[in-house]
């Protein structure tokens, strides 16, 4: 009978205990209902979204954006790609960004204009760039931009302009050069620029003046000789001349050989693997060049030469002599040039590849040609 109690009470405490815990679990939270029956505040009441006006551009906001976090490279692209209306616009605001950025760093501001002024040629950029290579004392890269600006220049008093600025510039490089005893640096850059503009006697005559200093008269010689009649240098080529004669008076040659007056040049006879041909004496010749129409027996190296000549080019071959003779001179294997050359009773040029080979005076008042062999 207790034991039937005991089991009776047993029972009824344990479901009590089953309805108490399955109520806690299942029940909501009043904190909980209450937060149910109520809206949700909003999290803030500023509008988040950005009202653009009805005509700004968003594309000039984006060049502007590149252009201020300093992404140059990203910037160039966005203007190269932009239409045609744009366009002007976006260069101009480039170009006023690498004019500040010059006031900056400098290093930085040259490298991205070089840059640019390969992809925009024409912009105004390359004014400010020639004078800042000019005060830094970059006259090389300075020289190289004013004579590629002229081959682009818009008129006459532009490229005036740029001539008297490119012949101070070059002067200044080469009292630098000569400062600092960079002869072979000076040598090199005059040669350039007689190539650049041959009608320009300033380089020649000052190429002629440093082989002199040098005590390379031969050399000083050949580029005096063309010199005598310019109308600017003309006085102080023949006081350089008169100087060399002096300094050669007395001196002996192996050779020498008769000239004959063509005008106001000279020709010599010379024997090319036995055939005889009149050649006129040019310096400024880098090889012999004979006419085409005398030199079919010559052994044919090359023939896809192609010469520059005043105002146009012409093809011409390569060709080998095996013996060249001249005057009781002979020597063995010389390379010519051949291509058409339509001069009365003269069938080509003897150029530099034999006359180099010597120190040689040129006498004009007996044409005579004395050759030394180096």
């Amino acid at each position: 009978m207790f034991n039937r109690l005991l089991f009776i009470f047993i029972a009824i405490s344990l479901g009590w205990f089953l309805r108490e815990y399955f109520s806690t679990v299942t029940s909501p939270n009043r904190a909980d209902l209450q937060s149910q029956n109520q809206p949700l505040e909003p999290k803030s009441t500023t509008p988040t979204v950005k009202i653009i006006p009805a005509h700004q551009d968003i594309q000039s906001d984006t060049l502007e954006i590149l252009l201020t976090q300093n992404h140059f490279y990203d910037a160039l692209d966005f203007y190269l790609e932009a239409n045609s209306e744009e366009s002007e616009a976006y260069r101009i605001r480039m170009e006023d960004y690498l004019i500040n950025l010059i006031k900056v760093d400098v290093a930085k501001a040259l490298k991205y204009m070089e840059v640019f002024l390969d992809n925009v040629p024409d912009s105004k950029i390359v004014k400010l760039m020639i004078e800042t290579y000019i005060i830094q004392g970059d006259f090389s890269k300075a020289i190289a931009l004013i004579i590629r600006t002229k081959e682009n220049y818009s008129s006459e008093v532009e490229d005036k302009g740029l001539s008297k600025q490119l012949k101070s510039t070059a002067k200044q490089y080469m009292d630098l050069l000569s400062k600092h005893e960079s002869y072979g640096e000076l040598i090199a850059f005059l040669e350039d620029m007689i190539a650049y503009d041959s009608t320009d006697s300033f380089y020649t005559f000052h190429l002629a003046q440093l082989y002199m200093r040098l005590d390379k008269t031969s050399e000083a010689s050949v580029l005096l000789e063309e010199l005598q009649y310019d109308e600017v240098y003309a006085q102080n080529v023949k006081t350089l001349l008169q100087t060399i004669d002096i300094e050669e008076e007395g001196e002996t040659y192996e050779y020498t050989i008769s000239l004959q007056r063509h005008g106001d040049h000279f020709t010599v006879k010379v024997f090319l693997d036995g055939s005889e041909f009149n050649l006129m004496l040019d310096t400024g010749a880098t090889y012999i060049f004979i006419d085409e129409d005398k030199a079919s027996m010559l052994e044919v190296l090359r023939d896809d030469l192609v010469l520059q000549t005043a105002g146009n080019e012409i093809s011409a071959k390569l060709c080998q002599v095996s013996t060249l003779r001249i005057g009781n001179l002979q020597l063995a294997n010389i390379k010519v040039t051949v291509a058409p050359f339509k001069r009365q009773d003269i069938d080509g040029l003897l150029g530099m590849n034999f006359l180099k080979q010597f120190k040689f005076f040129i006498d004009q008042d007996e044409g005579m040609l004395h050759l030394d062999p180096k």
